[in-house]
C-alpha cells in the first residue's frame, strides 16, 4: 500500500464479517462478485449472524459491501467440512468500499475470514 492509502475506520458499532475474496475474484471462478462473496465459508455462523454488513475483500481492498439477510449451510459445497453462504442484499453507497482493511486485519492471515466488532 502507498501512503495515500485509506484505511476503514470502523467505530465500535461498527459489526463486519470480512471476506477475502481474491483467489476466486482473480480467477474469475464465479459470474460476480456477489457470488465470490456469498459462498462455501467455514465460519462461525452464530458470530456471521451478528455482523451488519459483510464486506467483500480482494486484496486489503474492499470491493463489495451487503447487508446479510440470512446465513446457512451450504448444500452445494462438495467437501468433507461444513460451510456457510448467505443471501444478501449489495449497500452500493457504502462508506467502507475502496478503502483498506489491513489496519484491522492481519494481511498474513492464511484464513479468509475475519471479525471486526463481532
Amino acid at each position: 500500500m502507498t501512503d495515500s492509502t485509506k484505511y476503514i475506520q470502523p467505530t465500535p458499532h461498527d459489526h463486519l464479517l470480512c471476506l477475502n475474496i481474491s483467489k476466486t475474484f482473480d480467477n474469475k471462478e464465479r459470474e460476480d462478485i456477489y457470488d465470490c462473496a456469498r459462498h462455501y465459508w467455514r465460519l462461525s455462523v452464530n458470530r456471521a449472524e451478528k455482523a451488519e454488513y459483510v464486506l467483500a475483500i480482494v486484496h486489503g481492498i474492499v470491493k463489495a459491501v451487503f447487508k446479510p439477510i440470512r446465513w446457512y449451510k451450504s448444500e452445494t459445497f462438495i467437501g468433507k467440512s461444513v460451510r456457510y453462504e448467505f443471501d444478501g442484499i449489495m449497500v452500493k453507497d457504502s462508506p467502507f468500499i475502496g478503502l483498506c482493511v489491513w489496519n484491522c486485519v492481519n494481511p498474513k492471515s492464511q484464513n479468509p475470514v475475519a471479525y471486526i466488532n463481532v
